[in-house]
Formats: structure tokens, sequence, C-alpha cells
């Protein structure tokens, strides 16, 4: 049934005993497009599905797949398929197949010629004092009113005449779907395409995801939307995309009461989705500037931050009422120079160390500063904690410290369920660890208490090893490991980089990625590597040649791993790892 063009979708197909089966129509996101099944399989398989085999109607699909179509089974019925349309970023809906064929009009025939049994059950959902409506859509071409004229005509033979339509508040929502060839070497400015369609369906909507309800009088945003990187107080450099983010966290099947592990939190952005879903928050960072919001963070919503300020005790209500008048507010001004050293010696102070002014010489002034007043600039409007006061989000756990010494203690049984991380891999955030660079010199420390460490560069190899260590000593059994690695794209396509593009180091380290990205006497236009978002070569989107750029470990089993395009030659990987049961 799965590819069969002429295939009937009778009413014990749809929902007799056993699991039952539904259509999948996925969103044909220009960046996520290829992390539908990861998504999806992750989220049945926490509802109940016992298996990604079982899960699909024939074989299981891959990112070599171009429809945004797919059977499947849901041991759960509408329900589960409900709950699956809740939380999933990239489901546009799930719907019963009603009637289909490689056109309409076999379509139609089909289901007639399956007799009263048909018409019943189309009758059930659409007979009066039911009201209904029908959405005409296509994948590969667009449709104009014309085109979906002709559409409702050639199913008229389904209804009785009776029926009562309504576009904004129906009862039943049906949809009329046709699929076909995505050809993206076509130039639609040569006219519109005159493809055939490769099969149609006449379905009815089970559950609707994503926002394809919002011209109904009830239709709704999706839930991810109230996050939005537009909306948020504070972001930083490289806070994670708000929708990626939640990909992740349902990849990592995040739920209520688990304890969830973001070990390179910065500002936050995937610590977000995890807390939404009722996690309880950890998160490591090496940098303190990020989590206190000194100098690196930055407000995005200065409306939102000073809510925020406001619910904190920092500002007044009357400072709030004036930022409502979109007058800048003194509070939250951008910091000088000099506030910013007001808001380390706050933190020094805090923890109980001696804060010193320097004359210009750089001599300790005798007097000794204590900061300790709120109206002092802090970064307290915008640290690692500002956007979860702004949502009303319980505030995470969050620990500095390096991961190469990571401080989590070891349990034997692991003490996390789930890891969700974004590792910095020298692109746009440099991947650093404590240590001290050999050929820099060595300067005297005057005094432990005042003692900052150095750092140095931390490499991808030793990052991913660390990183292994960490999931396989942190995790439960069954626990998931949720992660994002990148990639050099000319090597999946068999292109070998000069040494100026590259660097002259190997492929797969920190030095060679960022060298790669930003390299000296500026970055040589390779036509090959002018890689589109949506791309469908097979060299890119076979998932079997992954597994040499993916780090392993004994104890971690791989679940799947999906391409992200990116630019200049480079991708990355969403990969999602499961910890095996330890050996008792």
């Amino acid at each position: 049934m799965a590819s069969g063009s002429g295939s009937r979708v009778t009413p014990a197909d749809a929902g007799g005993a056993g699991p039952s089966q539904f259509l999948v129509l996925f969103a044909h996101h220009n960046m996520y497009f290829n992390m539908r099944f990861q998504e999806l399989e992750a989220l049945a398989l926490m509802l109940g599905v016992e298996s990604r085999e079982e899960l699909y109607v024939g074989d299981p699909p891959t990112a070599l797949s171009a429809s945004p179509l797919a059977f499947v089974r849901l041991s759960g019925g509408e329900a589960m398929a409900r709950k699956i349309c809740e939380r999933s970023v990239l489901i546009r809906a799930v719907l019963e197949v009603w009637a289909t064929g490689p056109t309409y009009t076999e379509a139609v025939q089909l289901a007639v010629a399956d007799g009263e049994a048909s018409r019943e059950k189309r009758r059930h959902w659409v007979a009066p004092p039911n009201k209904f409506q029908i959405r005409v859509a296509a994948f590969g071409k667009s449709l104009t009113m014309d085109d979906k004229k002709v559409t409702l005509d050639l199913l008229k033979p389904l209804f009785d005449g009776d029926e009562i339509a309504d576009l904004h508040s129906p009862d039943t929502v049906l949809w009329a779907f046709e699929e076909h060839e995505h050809q993206t070497e076509c130039k639609t400015h040569l006219g519109p395409r005159t493809s055939v369609p490769q099969r149609c369906f006449f379905c009815r909507q089970v559950a609707g995801g994503r926002n394809i309800d919002r011209k109904l009088t009830s239709g709704e945003k999706p839930y991810y939307k109230r996050y939005d990187l537009s909306d948020r107080a504070v972001l930083g450099p490289t806070t994670m995309d708000n929708e990626i983010a939640f990909i992740m966290a349902n990849c990592g099947q995040v739920r209520q009461g688990q304890t969830a592990l973001e070990p390179f939190c910065g500002t936050g952005g995937l610590m977000i989705p995890l807390a939404h879903f009722g996690a309880h928050v950890v998160g490591g960072e090496i940098d303190i500037r990020v989590v206190r919001g000194w100098r690196i963070a930055y407000i995005k919503n200065k409306a939102a931050a000073l809510e925020v300020a406001r619910k904190r005790g920092l500002v007044d209500n009357a400072a709030v009422n004036t930022a409502s008048a979109n007058v800048e507010p003194p509070t939250v001004a951008d910091k000088s120079e000099a506030s910013s050293a007001m808001m380390s010696m706050q933190y020094l102070s805090s923890i109980g160390l001696d804060t010193f002014l320097r004359d210009k010489d750089g001599e300790r002034a005798t007097t000794n500063v204590v900061v300790d007043s709120p109206a002092v600039s802090s970064g307290q409007e915008r640290d690692i904690f500002t956007n979860f006061v702004q949502y009303g989000l319980p505030l995470p756990e969050v620990v500095i410290c390096d991961n190469s010494m990571t401080p989590w203690r070891k349990v034997d049984c692991g003490w996390c369920d789930c890891i969700v991380t974004d590792p910095p891999y020298g692109v746009r955030a440099g991947a650093k660890r404590q240590g001290r660079d050999a050929d820099k010199p060595v300067h005297g420390v005057p005094g432990i208490g005042d003692y900052i460490p150095s750092k140095v560069n931390y490499s991808e190899d030793e990052l991913a090893s660390d990183m292994m260590t960490l999931a396989t000593d942190a995790l439960r059994d069954g626990g998931r490991l949720v992660q994002l690695v990148p990639l050099d794209l000319a090597d999946l396509l068999g292109i070998d980089r000069a040494q100026t593009e590259r660097g002259g180091g190997p492929r797969a380290t920190a030095t060679s990625l960022h060298k790669t990205a930003h390299p000296e006497g500026g970055r040589k236009k390779d036509k090959r590597l002018c890689i589109s978002e949506t791309t469908r070569d097979p060299l890119l989107l076979d998932e079997s040649r992954y597994t040499e750029f993916i780090p392993s470990h004994p104890d971690m089993e791989l679940l799947g791993a999906s391409l992200q395009v990116l630019s200049g030659g480079l991708g990355r990987l969403l990969v999602t790892m499961r910890r095996r049961n330890r050996v008792r």
C-alpha cells in the first residue's frame, strides 16, 4: 500500500483490528526536511510503538526519499496520532486515506467501487449536521484556483449533495492531495509545470500539526512559536534556532520528570525546550561571561527583558511603563566598558574575593570597592536565567565547568535520562578547555584567590571522545544522546580541498574545520560546493556514508543521523544515539 498507485484503502485498513494505518504528511521545511523521519520515529517509540520496522507500512524510508508522505501503523490509533502531532515540528497532518490512485478520477472510481460500506464511512464524518472543509494541496507543483476547482469537481461522486461546507469552523477536515516529482532543476519562469501526478489522495484529517489550522476560527499557532527567537528576551551570537532545538528535544524523547543534561549550554537555547517538556534541566558551560550575561549575550526583546527585571525586583513598575511608551530606560541601556568592569567586580565580591580599582599606573587603589546594590549593572537582565523567567519555566541548574575535566559524579546506573547538546566546533564559536599554550610565556600568579585559569583550543577529536565518555557514564540504560556533528561536505562528495582551504590539517579536527570555513586569504569559491539546502544528491543523503564521521563507542547504539546543509560547503548531522543496557 505504501507505493501502489492504484491500491484501495478499505475501512478495515484504516481502523480495523490491530494497529491503525495512517498517512503522515510532512512539512517541506527547507532546512530540516531530512530530519522528518528521525523525529517521527522518536515520538512514535516514546508513545508505545515497539520498533522502527513496526511503525512503517513497507520498508522504513530514508532521507533519500524526496516524498513528503509516509504510511505508518499506530497501535494507539487516532489518539496516538494526535499526541504525535501535538509535539512534532515537521509534521503537517496525519491523515486517514479514503481513496487513492494515480489520478483523482481513478481514485474516485476505486472508492465508489468499494460499495456501501465505504460510503457509510464517509457519511459518518460529513453527513449533516456535521460540517466539512476540503483542502486541495499538492507537492512539487503550485496549484491555481482553476486547478483546485477542477479537483473539487472530480470529487463530487463521493458526496450525496446534502453535506454542509464550512471554511471557518468545520467538524471534519478533508484533504485532496496530489504528489508530483520534485523537479528542482525546472525553471518556473519558463512557464507553469505540466507534470502529471505520481499519486493522488482523498483523506480525512485525523490530527493537524504546525499551523495549518491558522485560518480556522479555532486555529492556534504551534506551541513552539511561543519561543521564537524574535520574541525572546536575551540571545547570544550562536543561540540555537528555535525549531531545530525542539526537533532535538523530540529526538531525545524528553518528557516530564526526566533529568536532561546540556554540557555546552551557552545562552540556554537548547535548554528552553527541555524545560518546556517538563525535564529537570542541568547545564554546563566553561565561559562565565555567557552564564552571567557579561558582554556576550544581548537583549533582543527589550520589553520582555524589562518585564523579567521587574519580576526580579531589579526595576520598578515605572521603568516598565516607560519602556511600554517606547522610551529606553537607563536601567537596560547598553553597558559601557566601565559598567562591564563593575559586573566582574560584583561577581568576585559575591563569591568572597577582594575587588580593587586600579589607578592610571596600574597600581591598586587604597579603597576596596564593594558592589552590592541591585541598581549597579550586574548583567542579571541578560544572564542565562532571563529567558526561563520570561516564559515561566523552572530555572536550570548551571555549573561553570570544563567538559574535558567533567565535574559530574559517576554513578554505576547513570543519573541522566538524556543529553541534548550542540558542541562548539570552531566555525562560529571556538571550542576551549582549560590549559596553557606551551609556546606562550608563563607569568607569575600573584595569588590563587584572583586567578582565572587560561584556556587553549579543544580539538574536535578530543571533544568527541570526551562527549562519548560523558554519555556512557551519565546516561541511564536506554537514555538518549542527541547532538549536532559538523561535517565538511567535500568529504562526502570526494572533493579534495586545497591546503589553503583546510589549513593543511587532516579531516575532522577543529582547526581544519575552522580554516575550511575561514581560510587565510579569503574563501575561494568552488562551484561544486555551492549546494542547495534542499539538495537531493544521493552522495549527501545516504545515511550509510555518515558512520565514519560520527563518533562511536561500544556502549552507544546509533539510531539515526540526518544532514542539514550549511553554507560554504559545510553541513551538520543531527545524530541520535542510545545507551546500551549495562551488564549487571
